[in-house]
Parts: C-alpha cells; sequence; structure tokens
C-alpha cells in the first residue's frame, strides 16, 4: 500500500526527465550528460551500498510502533526501516516520516487532518489511526537485488518517494541497505572526474 496524499512524503527529487516509457529517466540517462557520468549509471549496486556505512535497520512485523520509533531514533541515519517475518525475509518498509506521523496521529490527529480530500484518503487515514504494530503501518517492501545497476535503484526510490531500498538475497532477506544519498555521491565522483580542469 502506497501512501495517500494526506501523507506529505518528501519529493525533493526537481523535475525528473520522463522516458518514452513514461519512468523516469536517473541522472545520467541522457540530458546532454555523457562519459564517465553516463556510463556511472550501470554500476552494480553492490559497488555503491555502504559508501555511508549505513546499516539496515530491521523490525519485527508485531513490534510495536513506539518501540519501532525509538529505534528509528537511535539510528536516524537509516531513514527507512525494514520489517521481517519470522524467518527472516523482508515483507514491508517504514519510512522515517511514516513512523513519525504514527506517533503524531494517535497525540494531535487533527495535526494530519488537513490534507484528507476524498472517501478513500478518509478510510486509509482511519487505518493508518489504529495501526500499533509495524505490519498494520508498513508500505510494500522496496528491495533491490546487488547486481541491479544504480540507475534501477534511483528509479524505484523515485517512483515510491522514499530514500532507500533493502538489498536482498533471491529469497528475499535483507543483505544490505542502499541510501539515496549513497547514488548522489557515486554520481558527484562520476562528474568530477569529467570535469575540465581549473587553473591553479
Amino acid at each position: 500500500m502506497e501512501a495517500r496524499r494526506w501523507s506529505a512524503w518528501p519529493r525533493a527529487w526537481g523535475s525528473c526527465k520522463a522516458s518514452t516509457s513514461g519512468r523516469p529517466v536517473p541522472p545520467g540517462d541522457g540530458g546532454g550528460v555523457t562519459g564517465p557520468a553516463a556510463r556511472g549509471r550501470h554500476t552494480p549496486v553492490a559497488l555503491v551500498q555502504g559508501l555511508l556505512e549505513i546499516e539496515p535497520l530491521l523490525v519485527a512485523r508485531d513490534d510495536n510502533l513506539l518501540t519501532v520509533m525509538r529505534r528509528s531514533a537511535a539510528h536516524p541515519e537509516t531513514r527507512l526501516v525494514g520489517v521481517v517475518d519470522e524467518a527472516g525475509v523482508l515483507i514491508g518498509v517504514l519510512p522515517a516520516l511514516r513512523i513519525v506521523e504514527s506517533v503524531i496521529a494517535r497525540v494531535v490527529p487533527e495535526s494530519l487532518l488537513a490534507d484528507i480530500g476524498d472517501l478513500a484518503d478518509v478510510a486509509e487515514f482511519g487505518h493508518f489511526l489504529d495501526a500499533r504494530t509495524a505490519a498494520e503501518a508498513m508500505l510494500e517492501p522496496a528491495t533491490i537485488r546487488p547486481e541491479s545497476t544504480i540507475a534501477e535503484a534511483f528509479a524505484k526510490m523515485h517512483s515510491r518517494h522514499i530514500s532507500g531500498l533493502y538489498v536482498v538475497d533471491p529469497g528475499g532477506h535483507p543483505t544490505g541497505y542502499l541510501d539515496l544519498l549513497e547514488l548522489a555521491l557515486h554520481y558527484v565522483d562520476e562528474l568530477e572526474t569529467q570535469a575540465p580542469p581549473t587553473d591553479g
């Protein structure tokens, strides 16, 4: 289940160029960028994750949201909490903002009512207000394979308005975490390698 309009998810993406298929085009996919920066989009996720040494933050499906909030606050660098089942398989994710809103909704629900515009929003807000466990508040899993490219990773983050993905094995078990800033840092490195030298 994706976040609805009443939830003020961050959208600091700028104007992303769209491809003919309607999918967002990550940095380096056209737009006049060539050379190493353009080729950088084909870099495997496995070579980028870990640039910032951000560890996965996993909780159980039955964990209380207040407990999840405290764990998230203790690890603010991980902005997307993973929810796993008894077998350790990722079954959902909780963006930091959604966790915060789950707490605020129980104390001052009126602060989240302004963006409700239709009956579907009302129903979703009601479900969110009643959520007490990670499983009740989580969104669909946000995953990527280590052999996938960083362009694919960015496209997933952009389409879902999230700032991270969980790297998983073929069985869906989390093996790492990829943050949006790691993608940006990789592109910065590529752009700097092709920048013309400055007169010193």
